[in-house]
This record gives structure tokens, sequence and C-alpha cells, in this order.
């Protein structure tokens, strides 16, 4: 017998991301609930599960943010994330747009950044300065926080930059790989 899995549904013979929306936040999202289609094979559907829940979950704090349009954003952090699963979350949305460039016309003419992978391992060995950390990794920290998944402040003062080794960890198995 198949675990139950939270917010895994299946229809029909076809599973979907199922999140039922806050009663105050209906009105502006216009549905009670939200779903996202992921397919007919359940390991698919276990693997592309925690992705949806991540959009739909950043739907939910874009429609709380138009509701209360005064409030000053993520406070307090809707959905926070362990620095794992934001690494996590980070490398699988990295898979998906390798998998789209893979995909499309243009991949022949796509190179590899040799400048961006050594900056990256100096990165991971610890050999960065802060300023470098945020030149790499800030912008994917910064859309984290905006969807309210990351509280910790920007400029702290031992780690300005928090979780930039840790988002970086995928990468590192995948550069040793090479």
């Amino acid at each position: 017998m198949a675990v139950r899995v939270r917010h895994l549904v299946n229809r029909s013979g076809r599973y979907h991301t199922r999140v039922v929306g806050p009663k105050d936040l209906r009105g502006i999202i216009g549905k009670t609930e939200l779903r996202i289609p992921l397919g007919g094979d359940r390991r698919e559907a276990l693997k592309l599960l925690p992705d949806a829940v991540t959009q739909i979950q950043h739907q939910i704090a874009i429609a709380e943010q138009k509701a209360n349009p005064n409030q000053q954003p993520n406070s307090p952090t809707r959905f926070p994330l362990a620095l794992g699963q934001i690494a996590h979350s980070h490398y699988h949305q990295r898979m998906a747009f390798d998998d789209q460039l893979r995909n499309g016309p243009r991949y022949s003419a796509v190179g590899i950044d040799v400048l961006l992978v050594d900056r990256l391992r100096a990165a991971i060995a610890g050999n960065a300065s802060d300023a470098e950390l945020r030149g790499l990794v800030g912008t994917q920290i910064e859309r984290f926080r905006a969807a309210g998944n990351l509280d910790a402040a920007p400029n702290g003062e031992r780690q300005p930059v928090p979780c930039a080794k840790q988002s970086l960890k995928p990468v590192r198995a995948s550069l040793s790989a090479t």
C-alpha cells in the first residue's frame, strides 16, 4: 500500500499537487485550492512535487502581498525553508533551466563559462570574499527571501550572504565529477 503524501492527489490516474488556499486570500487567488498537474507516473510526480508546492506557495505569498500592500515584505516568513531545502530547490531550478537549454535549438551555441566555474570553485573552497559570494549567489538568495523562504538578515556580522556555501553544495558534486 502506498503511503499518503501531503499535497499529492491522484485523480483518474493522473497526479496533481494540491494546496488549499487561505480563506482570507481566496478572493484574490480566485480559487479555494491551487493545483499543478504532475503527470501519470507516481515516481515522476514525487520527484516534481517539492518544486510544484514551492510554486503554489509563491503564488499564495504574492496574493498575500496584494492583500496587504502596506505590510513589510517577509515579516514574518510565511514559508521558511532550511538551508538544505533552499540549496535543493535552487539546484532543481538550475537543472530545469539546463534541460530547457539542452532541448532548445540554441544548445550548440551554449559554452562553458570557465571563469564562472573558477569563481564557484574558489567559493566552495572558502577562498571567496563576501562581495564575491554576493555576486555569485546573492541574487538567488534574494529571490528566496522575496518568496518568504528566508528571513536571515542580508548583512550579518560574520556571514553577510547566509547559506552561500550551502547553495553551492550541489554544484560542488557536479564540479568534482568533471
